[in-house]
């Protein structure tokens, strides 16, 4: 079986934790995705997500020229580092339902960089919020999740075939997927 790979053309990570101003930094220069769970110094629960987009050209392009019969496609994360990681972890990954923005920002951008989405926001400025926080997407059958284990392989490869398969035939739009810890495990 070949394997043909594309690359994002956005990606971004989203904080629930807002600055010391109370603003929603954006990271989507930092060469890091985050998915975290942590308590803030206040011991709050907080959490991070992910955001990544194909281009929709890229994807009918493989399809069209590379792939014959059936196929599988999937997200490939590769781990950076990890540290206190619960017994088992659950990741999923949703359709995203409305357009957002890249931003330039890098986690430690003194000022922090507001330009582009954030976990408020999905562009830059105050104007255009998401509708729930940490970014909007569908549930429903083009969900993926993969389980971690204490001895799992800690890169990520999620199942995107149903969502690629819905884009490529028109019936879903393309706002990228969002990567997150399943609900009872975020904050």
């Amino acid at each position: 079986m070949a394997i043909y790979r594309i690359y994002p053309e956005k990606d971004t990570t989203l904080w629930s934790k807002p600055t010391a101003a109370g603003q929603y930094a954006n990271a989507g220069k930092d060469e890091i995705l985050e998915i975290r769970s942590y308590p803030d110094d206040d011991g709050i629960g907080r959490s991070s997500r992910i955001l990544i987009q194909f281009r929709d050209r890229d994807i009918t392009s493989a399809l069209s020229t590379k792939v014959s019969g059936p196929y599988s496609a999937s997200i490939h994360l590769y781990l950076g580092y990890a540290t206190e990681l619960p017994t088992e972890f659950t990741l999923n990954a949703h359709p995203v339902s409305q357009s957002w923005e890249n931003g330039v920002g890098k986690l430690d951008d003194s000022p922090v960089n507001l330009t582009g989405c954030s976990w408020k926001y999905r562009t830059s400025g105050e104007n255009d919020l998401w509708n729930n926080l940490g970014g909007d997407y569908i549930t429903g059958s083009y969900d993926s999740s993969t389980t971690f284990g204490l001895s799992s392989n800690l890169d990520v490869d999620l199942n995107v075939t149903s969502f690629v398969d819905a884009v490529s035939s028109g019936s879903l739009s393309n706002y990228g997927t969002l990567i997150k810890l399943q609900d009872s495990q975020e904050n």
